[in-house]
């Protein structure tokens, strides 16, 4: 993404690469200490052994540092999931939805700040970030799933190109709401598990895997 892109010239592309990246290193470092909320660019800048004034060099404000880390984990994920519809030219649909629904659940398991992240983006990301990045972060997630939807088409004509990108939006949306179903604040929890309301508090892995199945296997059947 060109948000990743830095705004000054004054140093070769090695070190602003190596600059870059120790930004977003450290900006994510401090969320993961204290997930749900965004440090502020002095301690970002301090995490990162840098000038307040270097960061906004590359980033105009917090909000645009974590635009593109989600960018990132968007962008990786996607990825896996092109690669692993690539792989196996002979696999059975019901072998690739089960192989999709597993990777998702282990990206999330491994990426903590992803889901954070990804529900903070509209409400909180997107509010204080310059549309023309905002808009990059959109493009490429438009660019990618169409890629992804071509290359799941082609292992599953019954569901079809189209089908397959409304199921990607479907699908994302299901893992929005089913994180902030299961995100709540401690106290919360709490009072739920006490009040024994816990159907409103689904455990995320395995209910995202029957609902993912569920979408995707019945999208086969019409």
């Amino acid at each position: 993404m060109k948000c990743l892109q830095p705004r000054s010239r004054a140093i070769d592309d090695g070190e602003k690469a190596l600059r870059k990246q120790s930004i977003l290193d450290a900006a994510s470092r401090l969320f993961l200490a204290q997930p749900g909320t965004l440090p502020s660019v002095i301690n970002i800048a301090q995490e990162a052994g840098l000038a307040k004034g270097t960061v906004y060099l590359y980033f105009k404000t917090k909000e645009e540092i974590f635009i593109c880390l989600l960018a990132t984990h968007y962008e990786t994920l996607i990825n896996q999931l092109s690669e692993l519809a690539l792989k196996d030219n002979h696999a059975k649909p019901e072998i690739l939805i089960s192989g999709l629904v597993e990777q998702v659940i282990h990206f999330t398991h491994d990426h903590p700040d992803f889901m954070h992240l990804a529900t903070m983006a509209n409400s909180v990301l997107e509010q204080n970030t310059e549309v023309n990045i905002v808009l990059e972060f959109k493009s490429m997630l438009v660019d990618k799933l169409s890629s992804l939807a071509k290359n799941l088409a082609e292992k599953l004509p019954a569901i079809g190109e189209n089908r397959c990108k409304d199921l990607l939006i479907h699908t994302n949306a299901m893992i929005l709401g089913l994180w902030q179903m299961q995100n709540l604040p401690p106290e919360v929890a709490r009072a739920i598990k006490e009040r024994h309301y816990e159907i409103l508090m689904p455990d995320f892995a395995p209910t995202l895997k029957d609902a993912m199945t569920l979408l995707w296997q019945g999208a086969m059947k019409h």
